[in-house]
C-alpha cells in the first residue's frame, strides 16, 4: 500500500535545526484547542513578551503554533546572520525553561504517584544531646551503699553525646561505660577511649538512654581490666 504524501505546510515554516524538527510536529493539535491568536504569536516572534510569558509554554506544546512561529520569524529574518541567531537562542531558552519546568513537574508527580518498596524512604535523624559529666568531685566509690552518698548526676532523657570528666587520677585508655537500674541491671552500655584535654583525662562516647523508665540509676564507669566505679544517677 502506498504512503500518500504529506500535505504542504502553507505557513511557509522551514526546518532549520533538531529543535524545529521535533517542536514542527511532535505536538500536533488539528482542532487547535487553546491555541492564542494571530497577533500573540507575533509579538512572542518579535520577541516582545518576557522569556516566562505562558505563550511560549503553548508553542513548546502545539505544533502549529510553533510553525506559524516560526514562519513568523523566518520570514522576518532579513537582517545580518547575528540577529538570526540571537533569535533563536532566545527562543531556545525560553523552551527550556519550559521544558525544564514540565520535566520536573513531571518526575515530582510520578514519583509521587508511584509508592513503592523500590523508594527509599528518608531515615529519621534523630539529635543527639550535647552531655557534659564532670565527675572529678566526686569519690571513688565501688559499692552501691558508698554511690548513694554522693550528689546525684541528673541525666538528660534523649541520644546523648555524652563527654566525661574523669574524677583525678584516672589514666587515659579504653573505658566502658554503663547506665545499671535499681537492680544493677545494664540497660545501657557504651565504649570509649579517654584521653588527657587541659590536663583533665576525658573520655566521649555516645549512649541512648531516650526508652528508658524515669527513675534512680547508677553510671558506671572502668578503665579496661580495672574495677568499675558507681556514681548515682537520675532520669526525668
Amino acid at each position: 500500500m502506498t504512503t500518500p504524501p504529506q500535505q504542504p505546510d502553507r505557513s511557509g515554516f522551514r526546518s532549520e535545526d533538531d529543535i524545529d524538527k521535533v517542536l514542527g510536529s511532535a505536538n500536533p493539535n488539528p482542532e487547535r484547542v487553546g491555541c492564542p491568536p494571530h497577533d500573540v504569536l507575533v509579538a512572542l516572534a518579535k520577541r516582545e513578551r518576557p522569556i516566562g510569558d505562558p505563550g511560549y509554554e503553548h508553542i513548546v506544546n502545539c505544533s502549529p503554533c510553533y510553525r506559524e512561529f516560526r514562519s513568523l520569524q523566518q520570514a522576518n529574518a532579513v537582517g545580518p546572520s547575528r540577529k538570526r541567531r540571537n533569535s533563536r537562542v532566545w527562543f531556545a531558552a525560553a523552551a527550556a525553561v519550559v521544558i525544564v519546568t514540565v520535566g520536573t513537574w513531571y518526575t515530582i508527580s510520578s514519583k509521587r504517584a508511584r509508592p513503592g518498596p523500590e523508594t527509599a524512604r528518608p531515615a529519621i535523624q534523630v539529635a543527639e544531646l550535647q552531655t557534659q559529666l564532670d565527675l572529678r568531685k566526686y569519690s571513688v566509690a565501688r559499692s552501691e551503699s558508698g554511690a548513694g552518698k554522693q550528689p546525684v548526676l541528673d541525666l538528660p532523657r534523649g541520644r546523648l553525646d555524652l563527654t566525661i570528666l574523669l574524677p583525678v587520677g584516672s589514666e587515659p585508655g579504653a573505658y566502658e561505660v554503663q547506665l545499671l537500674d535499681s537492680d544493677l541491671r545494664s540497660r545501657a552500655n557504651a565504649t570509649g577511649t579517654a584521653e588527657i584535654r587541659n590536663y583533665i583525662t576525658t573520655v566521649r562516647t555516645a549512649l541512648d538512654i531516650r526508652d528508658l523508665p524515669s527513675g534512680s540509676y547508677q553510671l558506671a564507669v572502668r578503665r579496661q581490666g580495672e574495677e568499675w566505679q558507681m556514681f548515682p544517677a537520675r532520669l526525668p
